[in-house]
């Protein structure tokens, strides 16, 4: 079975030229093509994950991708969980009167 590239290795051997390499070996524009794969690939299920949290199951916005990047590979939180409900604590009232009337609800 023939794997099918992500990134061509012709584009990636000319962005090393254009980041200043002279002569560029054949296994070190294969392993860059590996890499890159592992790491789209690490980032876009993890923006996926946002996506789904956040009620979209078909569309990964770029703020999926960003919060994805910010927070690092691998970090997203589980499929399953669910936000935090906020608990509103009651309020300390020192020294302040307040009417009765308002007490009553």
């Amino acid at each position: 079975m023939v794997k099918t590239r992500v990134f061509s290795l012709y584009d990636i051997e000319e962005f090393l030229k254009e980041a200043g390499a002279e002569r560029i070996n054949e296994r070190a524009v294969v392993s860059l093509e590996e890499e890159l794969e592992s790491t789209v690939e690490e980032l876009m299920t993890d923006a996926q994950l946002y996506a789904n949290y956040a009620g979209r199951k078909r569309l990964i916005t770029a703020n999926d991708i960003m919060l994805a990047k910010e927070i690092g590979p691998g970090r997203a939180p589980p499929v399953n969980a669910k936000p935090k409900k906020r608990q509103i604590s009651k309020p300390r009232l020192t020294g302040v009167q307040i009417p009765s009337s308002l007490l009553q609800a």
